[in-house]
């Protein structure tokens, strides 16, 4: 990964998501270093955020640390309660990759279909659930080991 980087706003994202996406690129070449997977960061935070972990974490992750059921249960928790993590949660998911859902507000779900072309879907992996935890901001206040293995024993 490289070190010398820099966030803009991506134009096409954000028209097809009809709000600002954000993507890093390397200044000197223009070579996209990291688009969120073709959907864009929501801000120029996340995207900083996001990036500098991946700079700061090796690829060596450990997915079978131990974790307490106590722990679990809240990790749990915490998620639901975070519908913004939730829902996140669910759209990595094995649905077909052109399928979102989101979360309304009486507990239901709606599910909507949107353009993958040149997208893909990342599947559900501890790497992918400690990004999820920087990009929303809860990296500090809950395990990413505890919410890996709390969605998968429970969803």
């Amino acid at each position: 990964m490289e070190k010398d980087y820099r966030i803009i706003q991506n134009e096409a994202l954000s028209h097809e998501m009809e709000e600002p996406r954000f993507i890093i690129i390397n200044p000197d070449t223009g070579e996209i270093l990291d688009n969120n997977n073709g959907w864009g960061y929501r801000s120029e935070i996340n995207a900083r955020r996001a990036y500098e972990y991946k700079l700061s974490e090796s690829d060596d992750f450990n997915e079978s640390l131990e974790v307490s059921e106590g722990e679990i249960e809240k990790a749990k928790d915490f998620y639901r309660e975070h519908r913004d993590l939730y829902q996140a949660l669910i759209n990595v998911s094995p649905f077909p990759p052109d399928m979102y859902t989101t979360l309304n507000d009486d507990g239901t779900e709606s599910i909507s279909i949107h353009d993958m072309d040149g997208k893909t879907r990342e599947s559900f992996s501890l790497v992918l659930v400690k990004r999820l935890l920087v990009e929303y901001g809860y990296d500090k206040e809950v395990s990413a080991e505890a919410i890996y293995q709390a969605y998968n024993k429970y969803e």
